[in-house]
């Protein structure tokens, strides 16, 4: 459902040192500049176990920078996924393999699409709410086709 209800402990005993989150709708609100209370907690929790890392389309620097920089979180923006540019390149600040990462998204056709190309763990959530770029509205569309028949991922 969301990233509260994801099991922490099950994906340290897999192995699991690295989750890459996606940014907005996974993590943060679109169009907000704080994460949830109950979010930042989970945060702080996390980096405890795990490195964290936030591998973004966003091309807004400045909110991933205001965000990331409040918690102490390494980020790629514009990383263009499910391409593997921005991958790789979180890959290297990090210093993991790639059996070692998770990454955790609200989009089948990016954030998971993406992590399985790169042989990630993945973990698809829904997203925190409908408020969404035009481009993310259509690949929802896709989507929704691509559930209907079953098919999760290529």
């Amino acid at each position: 459902k969301d990233i509260l209800s994801i099991n922490y402990k099950k994906l340290k005993q897999k192995g699991i040192k690295t989750l890459f989150f996606d940014f907005d709708n996974t993590l943060i609100e679109m169009g907000n500049y704080t994460l949830k209370e109950e979010y930042e907690k989970l945060i702080k929790k996390l980096q405890k176990d795990f490195k964290l890392m936030i591998v973004s389309n966003s091309i807004h620097a400045s909110k991933l920078d205001n965000v990331c920089s409040k918690y102490n979180i390494s980020y790629v923006g514009a990383s263009f996924k499910p391409f593997s540019f921005g991958f790789k390149k979180a890959e290297k600040l990090v210093g993991f393999k790639e059996k070692e990462i998770c990454m955790i998204g609200d989009q089948l056709l990016t954030d998971v699409q993406g992590g399985l190309k790169m042989n990630y763990f993945t973990i698809l959530i829904d997203p925190i709410n409908d408020n969404e770029h035009l481009l993310t509205k259509i690949n929802r569309h896709r989507e929704n086709r691509i559930f209907k028949r079953g098919k999760y991922y290529e």
